[in-house]
C-alpha cells in the first residue's frame, strides 16, 4: 500500500478577508505562495517626480526576484501550494 500525501495548502483562515500572498509568475497549477514583504523605490515615470511603486517579494527568499500579489483565496483557487519555511507559512497543512 503506498501512501501519497497532499501538497501544503495556504492556511484555512487566509482564505476569507482578502488577504494578500506573493507568488513568482507564472500563475499555474502547483505554483508556490510566499507570505508578502514590499519595498518602496521611486518609480521611473518621466515627468512625474516623487512617484513611488511597491515592489513584492517573498519573505523567504527576497534574493530570487520580484513577485506578484494575488489574494490567498484566488491563489488557493488556481491550485497553490503554500511554503513552508519559517519566515512565510510554517504551519500550513496538507487537505
Amino acid at each position: 500500500m503506498t501512501t501519497t500525501t497532499s501538497p501544503p495548502r495556504l492556511p484555512r483562515q487566509m482564505l476569507s478577508g482578502g488577504a494578500s500572498v506573493a507568488v513568482r509568475l507564472p500563475s499555474e497549477r502547483g505554483m508556490v505562495a510566499h507570505r508578502p514583504e514590499r519595498d518602496t523605490r521611486p518609480a521611473p515615470i518621466p515627468g512625474y517626480p516623487g512617484r513611488n511603486e511597491q515592489i513584492v517579494f517573498a519573505a523567504c527568499s527576497r534574493d530570487d526576484g520580484e513577485c506578484r500579489e494575488l489574494t490567498a483565496s484566488w491563489a488557493d483557487h488556481l491550485g497553490a501550494q503554500a511554503c513552508t519555511e519559517p519566515a512565510c507559512f510554517p504551519e500550513a497543512d496538507a487537505r
